[in-house]
């Protein structure tokens, strides 16, 4: 039987590629096998999907690579779910470092840039040749995934990279000939941009994102409803503000932040409400963060991470964002969409020009965004089931 090794990392990664892999092993058309990477394992193998890690490939000669590992993997303090794992990722990963670029400049590089400076084609392509699948599926992160497409590449074995969202910055390197033989990508806007990049049309497929198929299931839209209706909303106009921290500075290019701008945002939406008798302020805190601090009032309401987000989405008409995905969550499902601009993040999320906000606005200019778009008819939600199938009949044409 043909072979799909699909590669990714944990959070949204892993999950863009799981109902795929699910689809594949369902269908008999091929056996799937997931390299997992750092916390994606345990979600893998929730997913009663085949897992294969670093660790698996350790060879004799790797003694001082698992070594250097394990003293990384304590540097990098907190829990190690795996310690093995970790030792096996970090050690194979710097020793291809090494192998690329020399002891010296290996060891500036991960002093400056940490695990960004991996790319471990010299272990991806160990794996690939013990495993010998048929096809590469992989995400468009930066360094397993990305090291998987390069050593399929050089290997002859076909590759697919499946995009998440934008592309802002991997376009360095999927805009590039030759880097996998298909595209997979959100939406139209995404396409175009690879293709103003330099690759060829063919090549690039808007497929959607396999993570968000969920999203507008039947019963995720009634149960929506339903908890709206419970709540006596019916005509009022629903907002939801999911918090959001803006740093001091970028976390990579070290641009200055301006750490007062969600709270001043949430000030504006706060005010807003209140002066509406017809309106409704939803607050969702990230998992583990204190609810910020506003007015007790019956149309201020803080959910919690007990209630459902697809289900949340489908109870209100309008999402208010900095750069948190749940405004891409909220388009998806029919909301409105209103980006508030000023973050360090805006360059990676440009939600108005990818045709998925209904308005991009300085925080002063949110009152008047809300006038006009609070009050707009929600979208019809789209239907995202096919993306799992249509990523899937990209695969099946190398097979």
């Amino acid at each position: 039987m043909k072979c799909v090794l699909f590669v990714a990392y944990g959070s949204g990664h892993i999950k863009m590629l799981i109902p795929v892999a699910k689809a594949l092993q369902a269908s008999g058309r091929a056996q799937t096998v997931v390299l997992a990477l750092t916390t994606a394992a345990p979600v893998a193998r929730a997913a009663g999907l085949d897992v294969v890690q670093f660790k698996d490939f350790v060879l004799s000669g790797d003694e001082a690579a698992l070594a250097r590992g394990r003293h990384m993997a304590q540097d990098l303090g907190g829990a190690v779910g795996d310690p093995h794992e970790s030792a096996a990722y970090l050690g194979l990963s710097y020793a291809d470092l090494e192998a690329d670029l020399g002891a010296a400049t290996a060891e500036v590089e991960y002093r400056r840039r940490g695990r960004q400076a991996f790319m471990p084609v010299r272990t991806l392509t160990r794996i690939l040749k013990a495993l010998r699948p048929d096809v590469v599926v992989a995400t468009n992160a930066p360094r397993g995934e990305r090291a998987a497409i390069v050593a399929a590449g050089r290997l002859r074995i076909p590759a697919l990279c499946v995009v998440d969202l934008f592309a802002i910055d991997e376009v360095q390197w999927i805009g590039q000939a030759g880097y996998a033989d298909r595209v997979c990508v959100l939406n139209a806007a995404v396409r175009e941009f690879l293709i103003a990049a330099g690759r060829r049309p063919e090549e690039v497929v808007e497929t959607g994102n396999p993570g968000f198929d969920a999203l507008n299931a039947p019963e995720t839209v009634a149960a929506g409803h339903q908890w709206r209706w419970q709540r006596g909303w019916g005509d009022r106009r629903v907002l939801l503000w999911p918090t959001q921290v803006e740093p001091v500075v970028h976390p990579f290019d070290g641009r200055p932040g301006d750490p007062t701008l969600p709270g001043r945002a949430l000030q504006q939406l706060v005010q807003w409400t209140l002066a509406r008798d017809d309106a409704v302020l939803c607050l969702r805190p990230r998992a583990g963060e204190t609810p910020p601090d506003v007015p007790a009032h019956e149309r201020i309401v803080i959910t919690g991470q007990d209630l459902h987000l697809p289900t949340l989405l489908h109870a209100c008409d309008l999402v208010v964002t900095l750069s948190s995905t749940v405004g891409l969550e909220g388009h998806l499902a029919g909301c409105r969409l209103v980006q508030v601009t000023g973050s360090v993040f805006d360059d990676a999320m440009p939600l108005l020009r990818y045709g998925i906000a209904d308005a991009a606005v300085p925080v002063q200019a949110l009152p008047s965004a809300l006038d006009r778009w609070a009050i707009a008819p929600r979208r019809t939600a789209q239907n995202l089931t096919p993306a799992t199938q249509r990523v899937l009949s990209q695969i099946t044409t190398f097979l």
